[in-house]
């Protein structure tokens, strides 16, 4: 498997409730081929996380540090620091976290920051809203 997992959702999956899809953009890809990419990707290591982010939050970083932490169930929009985030870590078990960004080509999408995960923010995405949900699935 690979060691990064893209993980996006269309517009039109968004506007109608259908599943993910992943993607997988090139370097020299256009603009427009860039705000396909996810909001947020997949990374391997969670060590430094699990230490500053206590269950059960789901916690934002930037420059490795903790910039914000948010644990109510639902749709939440996010502070100014958290905004700014590189990272997210998700620390709950069974909870997925759908993590809102805004693209700078003015596209919106969310993509699913699934339980014991970080996550890198993808170039060219600002965060702005986390809605906690009780599937890891984020469904």
């Amino acid at each position: 498997m690979n060691a990064r997992k893209y993980i996006a959702l269309s517009t039109s999956a968004l506007v109608l409730g259908s599943g993910l899809i992943t993607a997988s953009a090139l370097p020299s890809a256009a603009a427009s081929q860039k705000a396909q990419r996810p909001v947020v990707e997949a990374q391997q290591s969670a060590r430094a996380d699990r230490a500053s982010c206590p269950w059960p939050y789901v916690c934002f970083y930037k420059g490795g540090r903790r910039v914000g932490a948010y644990k109510d169930m639902g749709y939440q929009r996010l502070g100014r620091q958290s905004q700014q985030a590189t990272s997210v870590y998700n620390s709950r078990n069974d909870d997925g976290a759908r993590v809102y960004g805004i693209h700078s080509s003015g596209a919106r999408r969310w993509s699913c920051a699934r339980p014991n995960s970080r996550y890198h923010v993808t170039p060219g995405w600002r965060l702005y809203a986390i809605d906690i949900r009780n599937s890891p699935s984020c469904k």
